[in-house]
């Protein structure tokens, strides 16, 4: 396994993590009303704030860029020194919004937990 391929995986497996965060974070237990209609409100009066999440994943991603640079950058070559910054973006940016979706729709939030 190469150095850009512990990169790839790292990253996809921070995406997931980074979903998961996202919503036990920034998600909130939804109000129904008696015909199970959804009412857009939370527990609480509150609003879902669904950009603090998107926050997350930012941060998470230059957080493992610097990360990364700091560990494996130094032992990559010239060439693939700006292979740190673009390898496993697309893997990281899926499984984040699935994983972020998937809880979402399941309803877990760290007030169910």
């Amino acid at each position: 396994m190469t150095d850009l391929d512990k990169i790839y995986w790292f990253r996809a497996g921070l995406g997931a993590v980074g979903g998961t965060l996202a919503e036990l974070l920034t998600g909130c237990k939804v109000l129904l009303s008696a015909k199970g209609a959804y009412t857009g409100a939370c527990v609480g009066g509150a609003a879902p704030d669904y950009s603090t999440g998107v926050l997350v994943g930012l941060f998470l991603f230059l957080a493992s860029y610097y990360f990364l640079r700091a560990t494996v950058g130094k032992k990559l070559g010239k060439d693939e020194q700006r292979k740190v910054y673009t390898t496993g973006i697309g893997s990281y940016a899926l499984l984040f919004i699935f994983s972020w979706t998937l809880l979402f729709t399941l309803g877990v939030t760290y007030l169910n937990l």
